[in-house]
């Protein structure tokens, strides 16, 4: 067994003991999110941006929470894995010093105001000088999926008109 993987499944343990030992101080709803929610694996990433760790004692999953979520960064940490690149970066959410991934519809929710216009970069520089992405990249690929719906290309225009300006005569 490699250093690594022995090293994730001590870290695995120590989560379980910790969970075992303090769940009575987490209410109902800290204790489903900790099931519903992926833990991330901080030995194999670095952190790239620092987000505010979660204050409340409420799932973020939950109506209530999502729309403290809504349009808002600030709990959002980004943490990349050694050796790759920006594109790979991944949005996490820490909650009692424990990182978990977010789901489609929470990030739908926090990146719900950013919109993709001709041009758009999804790159940015972050407040140490290295770059970050702006929205993640499995939501930058739905969002161009569903852009792609609603774009008509100029020949279809075209025959439009041709087709009215006709009827007209």
């Amino acid at each position: 067994m490699s250093y690594k993987s022995h090293k994730s499944i001590k870290y695995y343990q120590l989560l379980k003991k910790w969970y075992v030992n303090y769940s009575c101080l987490l209410d109902l709803s800290i204790k489903n999110f900790l099931k519903n929610m992926k833990i991330l694996n901080t030995d194999t990433m670095t952190l790239v941006h620092r987000g505010e760790d979660w204050p409340y004692s409420q799932s973020p999953c939950t109506k209530e929470m999502m729309s403290v979520l809504e349009k808002n960064e600030r709990f959002i940490s980004w943490l990349q894995p050694y050796g790759s690149k920006t594109e790979d970066q991944i949005p996490a959410l820490k909650v009692h010093g424990v990182y978990y991934m977010l789901s489609l519809r929470m990030m739908k929710c926090i990146w719900r105001h950013v919109r993709l216009h001709k041009g758009f970069i999804n790159h940015e520089t972050a407040l140490y000088g290295g770059k970050k992405l702006k929205i993640p990249m499995s939501l930058y690929i739905e969002k161009i999926r569903t852009q792609k719906r609603f774009n008509v290309s100029f020949i279809y225009i075209y025959i439009y008109l041709l087709s009215v300006i006709f009827f007209l005569y």
